[in-house]
C-alpha cells in the first residue's frame, strides 16, 4: 500500500473517531446525564460539573486528533520538517496536558464531594499521569523534530 493511501485511510478514520467524539458530547453525554440526575436525585447536583469536565476531556481528545490529521497532511506533503508543523505538534502537547489536568479536576471534585467506586478513581488517577506522561513523550519527540529539522536544513544548504 503507497504512503498517500495510508495517510489517507488513517485521516478517513481519525475523522469518524472525532465526529463520534462530537456526537458523545452533545447527544450521549447531556442524555445520559440527565437519566443518572433523574434516577439518583441525592447526586443530581453533581449532573452539570461532571457533565462539563467529561466535554471538556473529550475536547482535548478531539483537539489530538485535529492536530494529527493537520500533520498527516504535513507528511503527506513532505512537509513535516517545516517550522509550522511544529505549531501542531504543540496543540498535541497543550492537549495532553490539559486532558491530564481535566482528569486531575474530575479527581478533585469528586474527592471533595462524592467519591465514585476505587475502580473509577484509580482510572482518573491513571488519567493524570497518562495525560502528564504523554505531553512530556511528545515534547521529547518535539525536540528530536526540532533537531532533525536543522539537520535537514543544513544538509540542503551544502547541496
Amino acid at each position: 500500500m503507497s504512503q498517500r493511501v495510508v495517510i489517507n485511510v488513517l485521516r478517513a478514520l481519525l475523522l469518524v473517531a472525532a465526529v463520534m467524539i462530537l456526537l458523545m458530547q452533545t447527544v450521549l453525554l447531556p442524555w445520559l446525564s440527565g437519566e443518572m440526575a433523574r434516577d439518583l436525585p441525592a447526586e443530581a447536583h453533581m449532573r452539570w460539573p461532571m457533565l462539563s469536565l467529561a466535554v471538556l476531556g473529550l475536547l482535548c481528545v478531539q483537539a489530538v486528533l485535529v492536530c494529527t490529521i493537520r500533520l498527516l497532511s504535513f507528511v503527506r506533503d513532505g512537509q513535516v520538517f517545516s517550522p509550522s508543523a511544529l505549531g501542531w505538534v504543540d496543540g498535541i502537547i497543550a492537549a495532553f496536558a490539559a486532558a491530564g489536568l481535566v482528569c486531575l479536576a474530575t479527581l478533585i471534585y469528586q474527592s471533595m464531594t462524592i467519591a465514585g467506586p476505587l475502580l473509577w478513581m484509580l482510572a482518573l488517577l491513571g488519567g493524570v499521569l497518562a495525560g502528564s506522561g504523554l505531553a512530556l513523550l511528545v515534547w521529547v519527540m518535539r525536540a528530536m523534530l526540532v533537531q532533525a529539522t536543522k539537520l535537514r536544513t543544513e544538509m540542503e544548504m551544502v547541496i
